[in-house]
Protein backbone atom coordinates (compact mmCIF):
# COMPACT_ATOMS: atom_id res chain seq x y z
CA UNK A 1 0.00 0.00 0.00
CA UNK A 2 1.57 3.54 -0.94
CA UNK A 3 2.12 5.27 2.20
CA UNK A 4 0.31 8.69 2.59
CA UNK A 5 -2.38 7.23 0.17
CA UNK A 6 -5.73 7.79 1.91
CA UNK A 7 -8.96 6.91 0.10
CA UNK A 8 -12.79 8.18 0.86
CA UNK A 9 -14.98 4.88 0.63
CA UNK A 10 -17.33 7.20 -0.40
CA UNK A 11 -15.41 8.40 -3.39
CA UNK A 12 -14.39 5.15 -4.02
CA UNK A 13 -17.47 3.38 -4.39
CA UNK A 14 -19.06 6.68 -6.24
CA UNK A 15 -16.27 6.75 -8.76
CA UNK A 16 -16.40 2.67 -9.25
CA UNK A 17 -19.93 2.58 -10.19
CA UNK A 18 -19.88 5.55 -12.36
CA UNK A 19 -17.09 3.85 -13.97
CA UNK A 20 -18.71 0.58 -14.33
CA UNK A 21 -21.99 1.82 -15.12
CA UNK A 22 -20.40 4.48 -17.92
CA UNK A 23 -18.96 1.34 -19.54
CA UNK A 24 -22.14 -1.02 -19.78
CA UNK A 25 -24.45 1.99 -20.95
CA UNK A 26 -21.92 2.56 -23.87
CA UNK A 27 -21.58 -1.24 -24.39
CA UNK A 28 -25.36 -1.45 -24.38
CA UNK A 29 -25.53 1.68 -26.61
CA UNK A 30 -23.69 0.25 -29.25
CA UNK A 31 -24.56 -2.66 -29.39
CA UNK A 32 -28.46 -1.45 -29.63
CA UNK A 33 -27.55 0.78 -32.71
CA UNK A 34 -25.29 -2.42 -34.46
CA UNK A 35 -28.78 -4.30 -33.81
CA UNK A 36 -30.96 -1.86 -35.37
CA UNK A 37 -29.01 -1.24 -38.14
CA UNK A 38 -28.13 -5.21 -39.02
CA UNK A 39 -32.31 -5.56 -38.09
CA UNK A 40 -32.75 -2.88 -41.22
CA UNK A 41 -30.47 -4.45 -43.29
CA UNK A 42 -31.85 -7.58 -42.88
CA UNK A 43 -35.31 -6.64 -44.05
CA UNK A 44 -34.44 -4.76 -46.79
CA UNK A 45 -32.10 -7.64 -48.35
CA UNK A 46 -35.13 -10.24 -47.66
CA UNK A 47 -37.59 -8.38 -49.19
CA UNK A 48 -35.08 -7.24 -52.40
CA UNK A 49 -34.45 -10.89 -53.09
CA UNK A 50 -37.84 -11.94 -52.42
CA UNK A 51 -38.68 -8.61 -55.04
CA UNK A 52 -36.09 -10.50 -57.61
CA UNK A 53 -37.39 -13.85 -57.60
CA UNK A 54 -41.01 -12.87 -58.06
CA UNK A 55 -40.28 -10.57 -60.84
CA UNK A 56 -40.15 -11.72 -64.05
CA UNK A 57 -38.14 -9.22 -66.55
CA UNK A 58 -35.86 -9.97 -69.54
CA UNK A 59 -32.67 -9.20 -70.33
CA UNK A 60 -33.09 -6.05 -71.99
CA UNK A 61 -35.99 -4.73 -70.18
CA UNK A 62 -35.42 -3.63 -66.49
CA UNK A 63 -38.36 -2.90 -64.50
CA UNK A 64 -39.22 -0.88 -60.98
CA UNK A 65 -41.37 -2.56 -58.65
CA UNK A 66 -42.38 -1.06 -55.39
CA UNK A 67 -39.36 1.49 -55.61
CA UNK A 68 -37.27 -1.21 -56.51
CA UNK A 69 -34.88 -1.17 -59.79
CA UNK A 70 -34.41 -4.84 -60.86
CA UNK A 71 -32.16 -5.52 -64.18
CA UNK A 72 -30.47 -8.71 -65.55
CA UNK A 73 -27.66 -6.70 -66.16
CA UNK A 74 -25.54 -4.51 -64.11
CA UNK A 75 -24.59 -1.89 -66.33
CA UNK A 76 -28.49 -1.51 -66.40
CA UNK A 77 -28.90 0.05 -63.09
CA UNK A 78 -29.07 3.77 -62.66
CA UNK A 79 -26.23 5.92 -62.83
CA UNK A 80 -26.05 6.98 -59.28
CA UNK A 81 -25.83 3.25 -58.50
CA UNK A 82 -23.16 2.56 -60.59
CA UNK A 83 -21.16 5.42 -59.63
CA UNK A 84 -21.40 3.52 -55.71
CA UNK A 85 -21.15 0.07 -56.37
CA UNK A 86 -18.30 -2.01 -58.59
CA UNK A 87 -19.72 -5.12 -60.34
CA UNK A 88 -16.06 -7.10 -59.64
CA UNK A 89 -17.08 -6.42 -55.50
CA UNK A 90 -20.66 -8.22 -55.27
CA UNK A 91 -21.00 -10.97 -53.44
CA UNK A 92 -24.53 -13.02 -54.17
CA UNK A 93 -27.46 -12.10 -51.69
CA UNK A 94 -25.03 -9.69 -49.69
CA UNK A 95 -26.25 -6.17 -49.12
CA UNK A 96 -24.24 -3.39 -50.24
CA UNK A 97 -25.27 0.11 -49.15
CA UNK A 98 -23.41 3.53 -49.75
CA UNK A 99 -25.11 6.54 -47.35
CA UNK A 100 -24.33 10.51 -48.16
CA UNK A 101 -24.25 12.33 -45.34
CA UNK A 102 -23.12 16.23 -45.12
CA UNK A 103 -21.80 14.89 -41.34
CA UNK A 104 -21.02 11.75 -39.44
CA UNK A 105 -23.73 12.86 -36.26
CA UNK A 106 -26.51 13.77 -39.39
CA UNK A 107 -28.65 12.14 -41.34
CA UNK A 108 -27.69 10.58 -45.05
CA UNK A 109 -29.60 12.85 -47.57
CA UNK A 110 -29.28 9.95 -49.93
CA UNK A 111 -28.77 6.46 -49.30
CA UNK A 112 -28.16 3.47 -51.94
CA UNK A 113 -28.61 -0.31 -51.53
CA UNK A 114 -27.67 -2.84 -54.02
CA UNK A 115 -28.03 -6.77 -54.25
CA UNK A 116 -27.00 -9.27 -56.63
CA UNK A 117 -29.36 -12.43 -56.41
CA UNK A 118 -28.25 -15.76 -58.39
CA UNK A 119 -31.60 -17.84 -59.48
CA UNK A 120 -32.04 -21.50 -59.30
CA UNK A 121 -32.29 -21.32 -63.64
CA UNK A 122 -28.26 -19.65 -63.04
CA UNK A 123 -29.36 -16.40 -63.92
CA UNK A 124 -28.85 -12.79 -62.34
CA UNK A 125 -30.56 -10.08 -61.36
CA UNK A 126 -29.85 -6.59 -59.41
CA UNK A 127 -31.79 -5.53 -57.08
CA UNK A 128 -31.29 -1.45 -56.11
CA UNK A 129 -33.52 1.12 -54.12
CA UNK A 130 -32.08 4.74 -53.57
CA UNK A 131 -33.58 7.47 -50.90
CA UNK A 132 -32.83 11.11 -50.85
CA UNK A 133 -33.99 14.16 -49.01
CA UNK A 134 -33.47 17.42 -48.85
CA UNK A 135 -29.75 18.39 -48.18
CA UNK A 136 -28.67 20.16 -44.73
CA UNK A 137 -28.62 19.20 -41.19
CA UNK A 138 -31.30 20.72 -40.73
CA UNK A 139 -32.97 22.59 -37.47
CA UNK A 140 -35.01 19.83 -35.70
CA UNK A 141 -33.25 16.42 -34.20
CA UNK A 142 -35.33 14.67 -37.06
CA UNK A 143 -32.40 15.38 -39.10
CA UNK A 144 -30.01 14.05 -36.12
CA UNK A 145 -28.07 10.93 -37.10
CA UNK A 146 -29.46 7.50 -35.12
CA UNK A 147 -25.69 7.34 -34.10
CA UNK A 148 -26.12 10.74 -32.52
CA UNK A 149 -29.27 9.81 -30.96
CA UNK A 150 -28.00 6.56 -29.43
CA UNK A 151 -25.07 8.82 -27.83
CA UNK A 152 -27.40 11.52 -26.28
CA UNK A 153 -29.61 8.66 -24.92
CA UNK A 154 -26.82 6.99 -23.59
CA UNK A 155 -25.88 10.30 -21.89
CA UNK A 156 -29.33 10.78 -20.24
CA UNK A 157 -29.01 7.25 -19.21
CA UNK A 158 -26.00 7.93 -17.53
CA UNK A 159 -26.64 11.16 -16.44
CA UNK A 160 -30.14 9.24 -14.43
CA UNK A 161 -27.86 6.38 -13.54
CA UNK A 162 -25.35 8.99 -11.24
CA UNK A 163 -28.40 10.73 -10.03
CA UNK A 164 -29.65 7.29 -8.52
CA UNK A 165 -26.45 6.24 -7.18
CA UNK A 166 -25.77 9.80 -5.62
CA UNK A 167 -29.03 9.25 -3.77
CA UNK A 168 -28.45 6.00 -2.81
CA UNK A 169 -25.03 7.01 -1.66
CA UNK A 170 -26.22 9.86 0.19
CA UNK A 171 -29.27 7.77 1.75
CA UNK A 172 -26.06 5.04 2.35
CA UNK A 173 -23.74 7.41 3.49
CA UNK A 174 -25.42 9.85 5.92
CA UNK A 175 -26.45 7.11 8.81
CA UNK A 176 -22.59 6.14 8.34
CA UNK A 177 -21.74 10.16 9.04
CA UNK A 178 -24.21 10.26 11.66
CA UNK A 179 -23.08 6.90 13.34
CA UNK A 180 -19.50 8.92 13.03
CA UNK A 181 -20.07 11.54 14.58
CA UNK A 182 -22.01 10.11 17.34
CA UNK A 183 -18.97 7.90 17.72
CA UNK A 184 -16.91 10.60 18.00
CA UNK A 185 -18.59 12.67 20.28
CA UNK A 186 -19.02 9.75 23.08
CA UNK A 187 -17.32 10.57 26.27
CA UNK A 188 -17.92 9.04 29.67
CA UNK A 189 -21.31 11.17 30.09
CA UNK A 190 -22.72 10.22 26.92
CA UNK A 191 -22.17 6.51 27.61
CA UNK A 192 -24.91 6.26 30.31
CA UNK A 193 -27.08 7.84 27.01
CA UNK A 194 -29.27 5.33 25.68
CA UNK A 195 -27.56 3.75 22.19
CA UNK A 196 -29.68 6.28 18.83
CA UNK A 197 -31.40 4.00 16.10
CA UNK A 198 -29.73 3.84 12.70
CA UNK A 199 -31.17 3.36 9.33
CA UNK A 200 -29.47 0.30 9.08
CA UNK A 201 -29.33 -3.03 11.21
CA UNK A 202 -25.49 -3.37 10.44
CA UNK A 203 -24.68 0.24 11.32
CA UNK A 204 -26.94 -0.35 14.54
CA UNK A 205 -25.17 -3.78 15.45
CA UNK A 206 -21.88 -1.61 14.80
CA UNK A 207 -23.02 0.81 17.44
CA UNK A 208 -23.52 -1.29 19.69
CA UNK A 209 -20.08 -2.65 19.64
CA UNK A 210 -18.53 0.29 19.61
CA UNK A 211 -20.62 1.32 22.49
CA UNK A 212 -20.21 -1.83 24.50
CA UNK A 213 -16.31 -1.41 23.97
CA UNK A 214 -16.02 1.74 25.07
CA UNK A 215 -18.21 0.54 28.41
CA UNK A 216 -15.84 -2.10 28.82
CA UNK A 217 -12.62 0.46 28.73
CA UNK A 218 -14.96 2.78 30.97
CA UNK A 219 -15.03 0.00 33.73
CA UNK A 220 -11.42 -1.12 33.23
CA UNK A 221 -10.27 2.64 33.91
CA UNK A 222 -12.64 3.20 36.74
CA UNK A 223 -11.10 0.15 38.79
CA UNK A 224 -7.39 0.90 38.14
CA UNK A 225 -8.55 4.60 39.85
CA UNK A 226 -10.45 2.86 42.06
CA UNK A 227 -7.56 0.91 42.87
CA UNK A 228 -4.79 3.39 42.65
CA UNK A 229 -6.96 5.86 44.90
CA UNK A 230 -7.30 3.27 47.63
CA UNK A 231 -4.15 1.47 47.77
CA UNK A 232 -3.12 5.07 47.91
CA UNK A 233 -5.17 6.32 50.67
CA UNK A 234 -4.34 2.76 52.86
CA UNK A 235 -0.55 2.95 52.17
CA UNK A 236 -0.91 6.00 53.88
CA UNK A 237 -1.44 4.71 57.21
CA UNK A 238 1.51 1.64 57.03
CA UNK A 239 3.64 4.80 55.60
CA UNK A 240 2.76 7.26 58.82
CA UNK A 241 3.84 4.71 60.99
CA UNK A 242 7.23 3.56 59.23
CA UNK A 243 7.92 7.33 59.38
CA UNK A 244 7.00 7.81 62.79
CA UNK A 245 9.12 4.43 63.80
CA UNK A 246 11.76 5.89 62.04
CA UNK A 247 12.07 8.77 64.03
CA UNK A 248 11.87 7.00 67.44
CA UNK A 249 14.62 5.07 66.54
CA UNK A 250 16.51 7.34 65.20
CA UNK A 251 16.16 9.34 68.99
CA UNK A 252 16.95 5.82 70.70
CA UNK A 253 19.87 5.46 68.43
CA UNK A 254 21.16 8.87 69.38
CA UNK A 255 21.13 8.68 72.53
CA UNK A 256 22.70 5.11 72.63
CA UNK A 257 25.33 6.53 71.01
CA UNK A 258 25.82 9.48 72.98
CA UNK A 259 26.00 7.17 75.79
CA UNK A 260 28.53 4.69 74.03
CA UNK A 261 30.48 7.70 72.48
CA UNK A 262 30.39 5.94 69.34
CA UNK A 263 30.50 7.54 66.21
CA UNK A 264 27.51 8.56 64.15
CA UNK A 265 28.91 7.93 60.91
CA UNK A 266 30.26 4.53 61.71
CA UNK A 267 27.10 3.39 62.42
CA UNK A 268 25.40 0.52 60.03
CA UNK A 269 22.40 1.11 62.09
CA UNK A 270 22.31 4.53 61.33
CA UNK A 271 22.80 4.55 57.62
CA UNK A 272 20.29 1.50 57.36
CA UNK A 273 18.34 3.67 59.43
CA UNK A 274 18.48 6.78 56.97
CA UNK A 275 17.87 4.55 53.95
CA UNK A 276 14.48 3.42 55.62
CA UNK A 277 13.65 7.11 56.20
CA UNK A 278 14.24 8.36 53.06
CA UNK A 279 12.58 5.48 51.40
CA UNK A 280 9.64 6.36 53.41
CA UNK A 281 10.05 10.22 52.01
CA UNK A 282 9.95 8.55 48.23
CA UNK A 283 6.83 7.03 49.08
CA UNK A 284 4.91 9.70 50.54
CA UNK A 285 5.59 11.58 47.35
CA UNK A 286 4.92 8.95 45.05
CA UNK A 287 1.39 9.11 47.20
CA UNK A 288 0.30 11.79 47.32
CA UNK A 289 1.39 12.19 43.60
CA UNK A 290 -1.18 9.00 42.59
CA UNK A 291 -3.93 10.26 44.64
CA UNK A 292 -3.93 13.43 43.37
CA UNK A 293 -4.17 11.87 39.61
CA UNK A 294 -7.03 9.96 40.96
CA UNK A 295 -8.90 12.81 41.41
CA UNK A 296 -12.32 14.11 39.24
CA UNK A 297 -10.20 16.56 36.58
CA UNK A 298 -12.96 19.01 37.22
CA UNK A 299 -12.42 19.33 40.60
CA UNK A 300 -10.95 22.82 41.52
CA UNK A 301 -7.32 23.17 43.15
CA UNK A 302 -6.84 25.37 45.66
CA UNK A 303 -4.43 28.69 44.30
CA UNK A 304 -2.13 30.72 46.20
CA UNK A 305 0.52 33.45 45.30
CA UNK A 306 3.63 30.79 45.26
CA UNK A 307 7.40 31.90 45.13
CA UNK A 308 8.88 29.44 43.03
CA UNK A 309 12.37 29.70 44.00
CA UNK A 310 11.77 29.27 47.61
CA UNK A 311 9.93 26.17 46.65
CA UNK A 312 12.67 24.94 44.33
CA UNK A 313 15.49 25.37 47.09
CA UNK A 314 13.39 23.75 49.62
CA UNK A 315 12.42 21.07 47.43
CA UNK A 316 16.23 21.03 46.66
CA UNK A 317 16.86 20.59 50.28
CA UNK A 318 14.42 17.78 51.17
CA UNK A 319 15.70 15.71 48.25
CA UNK A 320 19.58 15.92 48.79
CA UNK A 321 19.11 12.61 50.26
CA UNK A 322 18.93 11.29 46.98
CA UNK A 323 22.72 12.89 46.29
CA UNK A 324 24.07 10.81 49.82
CA UNK A 325 27.18 9.12 48.38
CA UNK A 326 27.31 10.57 44.79
CA UNK A 327 29.72 12.72 43.19
CA UNK A 328 26.91 15.42 42.24
CA UNK A 329 27.01 18.87 42.13
CA UNK A 330 24.07 21.07 41.81
CA UNK A 331 24.00 24.52 40.35
CA UNK A 332 20.74 26.63 41.24
CA UNK A 333 19.99 29.81 39.06
CA UNK A 334 16.42 30.79 40.41
CA UNK A 335 15.53 34.33 41.09
CA UNK A 336 12.95 35.56 43.00
CA UNK A 337 9.70 34.25 41.33
CA UNK A 338 6.42 34.86 43.08
CA UNK A 339 3.66 33.35 40.39
CA UNK A 340 -0.59 32.26 41.30
CA UNK A 341 -0.65 28.69 41.10
CA UNK A 342 -1.99 25.90 43.08
CA UNK A 343 0.67 25.07 45.92
CA UNK A 344 -0.05 20.98 46.15
CA UNK A 345 0.50 20.67 43.02
CA UNK A 346 3.03 22.55 41.62
CA UNK A 347 5.12 21.22 44.54
CA UNK A 348 4.46 17.75 43.25
CA UNK A 349 5.50 17.91 39.48
CA UNK A 350 8.58 20.19 40.04
CA UNK A 351 9.47 17.90 43.33
CA UNK A 352 9.00 14.97 40.78
CA UNK A 353 11.10 16.17 38.15
CA UNK A 354 13.40 17.08 40.33
CA UNK A 355 13.61 13.88 42.01
CA UNK A 356 14.34 12.24 38.53
CA UNK A 357 17.49 14.55 38.22
CA UNK A 358 18.60 13.74 41.70
CA UNK A 359 17.57 9.74 40.86
CA UNK A 360 19.27 9.12 37.89
CA UNK A 361 23.10 11.29 38.05
CA UNK A 362 25.66 9.07 39.99
CA UNK A 363 28.51 11.43 39.15
CA UNK A 364 27.95 14.57 37.39
CA UNK A 365 26.46 17.93 37.52
CA UNK A 366 22.30 18.51 37.85
CA UNK A 367 21.45 22.39 36.55
CA UNK A 368 18.47 24.37 37.61
CA UNK A 369 17.53 27.22 36.01
CA UNK A 370 14.49 28.85 36.63
CA UNK A 371 13.54 31.80 33.89
CA UNK A 372 10.41 33.99 34.08
CA UNK A 373 7.85 31.12 34.30
CA UNK A 374 9.79 28.58 32.78
CA UNK A 375 11.75 26.14 34.76
CA UNK A 376 14.92 23.72 33.09
CA UNK A 377 16.51 21.00 34.81
CA UNK A 378 19.51 19.14 33.31
CA UNK A 379 21.04 16.29 34.55
CA UNK A 380 24.77 15.63 32.95
CA UNK A 381 26.61 12.40 34.21
CA UNK A 382 29.68 12.13 33.90
CA UNK A 383 31.63 8.92 32.56
CA UNK A 384 34.62 7.46 34.77
CA UNK A 385 34.36 10.26 37.36
CA UNK A 386 36.46 13.38 36.24
CA UNK A 387 35.64 15.92 38.72
CA UNK A 388 35.84 18.99 36.10
CA UNK A 389 32.95 19.34 34.42
CA UNK A 390 34.00 21.21 31.38
CA UNK A 391 36.79 18.02 30.24
CA UNK A 392 34.11 15.14 31.65
CA UNK A 393 32.74 12.82 29.15
CA UNK A 394 28.68 12.96 29.59
CA UNK A 395 26.06 10.03 28.53
CA UNK A 396 22.34 10.03 28.22
CA UNK A 397 20.58 8.21 30.96
CA UNK A 398 18.70 4.96 30.19
CA UNK A 399 15.14 5.06 29.79
CA UNK A 400 12.84 2.40 30.93
CA UNK A 401 9.59 1.88 32.59
CA UNK A 402 10.78 1.56 35.61
CA UNK A 403 12.86 4.21 36.32
CA UNK A 404 13.78 7.55 35.01
CA UNK A 405 10.66 6.39 31.84
CA UNK A 406 7.85 6.16 34.56
CA UNK A 407 8.73 9.46 36.35
CA UNK A 408 8.72 11.32 33.21
CA UNK A 409 5.24 9.77 32.76
CA UNK A 410 4.03 10.56 35.75
CA UNK A 411 5.33 13.92 34.90
CA UNK A 412 3.25 14.12 31.79
CA UNK A 413 -0.14 13.46 33.70
CA UNK A 414 0.25 15.75 36.13
CA UNK A 415 0.91 18.74 33.89
CA UNK A 416 -1.70 17.75 31.14
CA UNK A 417 -4.14 17.62 34.47
CA UNK A 418 -3.26 21.33 35.01
CA UNK A 419 -2.78 22.49 31.65
CA UNK A 420 0.61 23.36 31.94
CA UNK A 421 3.62 22.92 29.12
CA UNK A 422 5.90 20.12 29.46
CA UNK A 423 9.12 18.82 27.42
CA UNK A 424 11.62 16.52 27.60
CA UNK A 425 14.26 15.17 25.37
CA UNK A 426 17.96 14.39 24.80
CA UNK A 427 20.94 16.85 24.36
CA UNK A 428 24.49 15.88 23.55
CA UNK A 429 25.60 15.72 26.99
CA UNK A 430 23.23 14.10 28.90
CA UNK A 431 19.34 14.82 29.48
CA UNK A 432 16.67 17.99 30.01
CA UNK A 433 13.60 18.47 30.97
CA UNK A 434 11.77 21.90 30.28
CA UNK A 435 8.55 23.11 32.44
CA UNK A 436 6.55 26.02 31.47
CA UNK A 437 4.40 27.07 34.56
CA UNK A 438 1.67 29.10 33.67
CA UNK A 439 -0.79 30.60 35.81
CA UNK A 440 -4.93 30.52 35.34
CA UNK A 441 -7.19 32.83 33.00
CA UNK A 442 -9.59 33.43 35.68
CA UNK A 443 -7.91 34.74 39.02
CA UNK A 444 -10.95 33.35 41.11
CA UNK A 445 -10.71 29.78 39.76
Amino acid sequence: MVKGLHLSLRRYVLWTLLAVGGVLITLFSIFSSDRFFQGMDGMLRHTMVRVATTTDISESSPQSVLNFYISAQFDQQPNEILESFSSKKLIPYQLEKDLKRDWFFTRPYAARFLVMVPLDNGEIRYVSQMFSGPRGRGKGPVWLSHELVSIFIGLAALGIFAASLLLIMRSVTRPVETLQQWAAGLDEKQLDAPIPTFRYQELNVLASLIHNSLQSVRQTLERERTFVNHASHELRTPIAVIRSSTELLQRVLSKEQQQSHMPTTNSKRVNALARIDNASKTMTDLTETLLWLARDNDQALPYHNVDVSEMVRQLCDDLSYLLKGKSVEVELIVPSTEMFLPDTASRIIIGNVIRNAFQHTDCGVVKINLQGNTLTVENHERVGGVDNADDAMFHKPELDDTGYGLGLKLITKLTEKLEWEFEAGAVPSGYHVKLELHEPNDPDT
